[in-house]
């Protein structure tokens, strides 16, 4: 009796990791598989078969299919926004810590190459993002915004838009990162290579300078 009271009471303590671990096999799956398929190409079936669960544990853990691409999308970018925000607030001028920015993305990229693919999937196919992905890029812009407010009071940035600088200093590395498999054929440019994946970064932190460096008087802007 004492032996089936141990039993029930282990139950709790099991089930939580079972649980934390098919979640994650979720996540992998659907990461993958929308990468590849975009969200409307990758079915729930496909998603579960991928993780080897059954088909109502994305309901399960999720919601929906929605709520699982929402948290995919999310553990992408928390990431990333969180190494923005510590290029942001660290020491130097603006242009300093815009050049950072870059290194960051650069850095991210190269550990996890997803999260271009999934989120530019649905831009161009016309949706909206979930609204936790919003409120993650609307923190990134307005702290690499911010920089070019920040630079032009130090000196360091040319005057200009604050958000289409933002978005201008960020293009090179996200563009970089969707178009990578076919640099590699065109090119030909294989970023997978350390020293061409360095000097990629080398050549978009000079060219990101060279655009936000004022311009010395007497010569043209």
């Amino acid at each position: 009796m004492s032996q089936q009271r141990n039993a029930h009471a282990e139950l709790p303590e099991t089930r939580a990791p079972v649980g934390a671990a098919t979640r994650a096999d979720l996540m992998a799956a659907g990461r993958r598989l929308f990468a590849r398929r975009g969200y409307d190409g990758a079915s729930i079936r496909a998603i579960t078969r991928e993780a080897g669960t059954n088909l109502g544990a994305v309901t399960y853990h999720f919601g929906s299919k929605r709520g699982l691409y929402a948290a995919v999308l999310e553990q992408g970018l928390r990431p990333i926004a969180a190494r923005v925000d510590a290029a942001v607030r660290s020491e130097g001028t603006a242009l300093d810590r815009m050049l950072r920015v870059v290194e960051a993305y650069f850095a991210h990229f190269e550990e996890h190459p997803d999260p271009p693919h999934l989120l530019l999937q649905e831009v161009a196919a016309g949706k909206q993002p979930p609204d936790v992905v919003l409120e993650i890029l609307r923190s990134v812009r307005e702290g690499i915004a911010g920089l070019q407010v920040e630079g032009v009071t130090d000196g360091s940035v040319r005057a200009g838009h604050p958000v289409l600088t933002a978005l201008s200093v960020v293009s090179q590395p996200i563009y970089l990162a969707l178009v990578s498999p076919l640099l590699r054929t065109v090119g030909p440019v294989d970023l997978m290579d350390p020293a061409t994946r360095r000097l990629a970064l080398e050549h978009t932190l000079a060219f990101v300078r060279a655009g936000l460096t004022p311009a010395r008087r007497g010569t043209h802007p």
